[in-house]
């Protein structure tokens, strides 16, 4: 992913200094401060917490966006945006003080203008001063702190200036951007998987008097399906789980239509996600929990469930040759 960067600002939002601090000048880049702004980016583009978003019809920022970004507009912009922003923090009390950074680039021959809120998080340092002629270092906790490392942003959104769509990425406990910016944001990679799941496991449970099997079958459909395509086919998975029982499938697919992704096929992308189905995790009313292998799951050779005569159901793991206490 190859960006070139136009205008770049940052402005401060601290509600202790009781106002946006606005940069009257372009943030100087160089190798490293390109690096930082560029994973941020990435972070919006690719994270399977982001969406994308249209904006409503009488959204103001389209209008704005309109015409040639040049600095001086590039300027007065990021500086209305940040009072706003600054406004949102003053009523909705759960957002956090960060930095705003704003800024225009091109990528893959597009233009785009983005925003990444970077919330402050405390570290301690060190912190060097001169008292009467000695020199004194004391540790510091500092509040500032940006996101970094294997942390990245947690709120943006990245608008494409030829198109007007939207890339949203908001894990903020308010949901607040949408609102803020007047968009109409689809369900993210993460929120599609989670429906998918919800709808399944509320089918199965009617329908199914032993629904663990179906969910695992489900669950082994998706994780088969990422290791080979890195994508979910969802209506695909549905009729390759639930296809020969039609009122079942049927039932999943009115659900799924409720959520508006009956025709989605998600890029997978985050390793994690695809994890999350390798793996069947159980929780007895015993209070015994087990965490078992999908796929070896359908196969009696290694696990067996078996519904006893009285109601209770026993679990048969078979062919072990070795237990570590972990």
């Amino acid at each position: 992913m190859s960006i070139t960067f136009k205008h770049t600002v940052i402005h401060v939002l601290d509600q202790s200094i009781g106002m946006p601090l606005l940069s009257t000048d372009l943030l100087i880049l160089n190798d490293e401060t390109e690096s930082f702004i560029t994973r941020h980016l990435i972070k919006v583009f690719e994270s399977t917490s982001s969406c994308e978003a249209i904006f409503k019809a009488d959204a103001p920022l389209p209008s704005m966006l309109e015409g040639p970004l040049t600095e001086e507009v590039f300027m007065h912009l990021t500086s209305e945006i940040t009072n706003t922003f600054y406004r949102y923090m003053v009523e909705y009390e759960n957002i956090p003080n960060g930095d705003l950074v704003f800024t225009s680039f091109i990528m893959d021959g597009q233009n785009y203008f983005g925003i990444l809120k970077l919330n402050y998080k405390e570290e301690y340092t060190h912190f060097v001063e001169q008292v009467d002629g000695t020199v004194v270092t004391r540790i510091i906790k500092n509040t500032g702190i940006f996101p970094g490392g294997s942390k990245q942003v947690d709120e943006g959104l990245i608008i494409c200036l030829d198109s007007l769509h939207v890339s949203l990425l908001d894990n903020s406990k308010g949901k607040y951007l949408s609102l803020m910016f007047d968009l109409e944001p689809a369900l993210s990679v993460k929120e599609t998987v989670k429906a998918i799941e919800k709808v399944a496991s509320k089918v199965i449970e009617e329908h199914y008097d032993n629904p663990i099997n179906a969910m695992t079958e489900l669950k082994n459909n998706i994780s088969e399906s990422i290791a080979r395509t890195q994508t979910i086919p969802v209506q695909e998975i549905l009729e390759q789980t639930f296809g020969e029982d039609k009122d079942v499938f049927d039932s999943c697919m009115q659900h799924i239509e409720e959520f508006g992704i009956k025709e989605a096929k998600l890029e997978v992308t985050d390793p994690k996600i695809g994890n999350k189905f390798n793996f069947q995790k159980l929780k007895t009313d015993t209070g015994v929990e087990v965490k078992l292998p999908t796929h070896l799951f359908k196969d009696p050779d290694f696990i067996e469930i078996i519904n006893e005569p009285n109601g209770t159901i026993s679990i048969v793991l078979k062919n072990i040759s070795q237990i570590i206490n972990k």
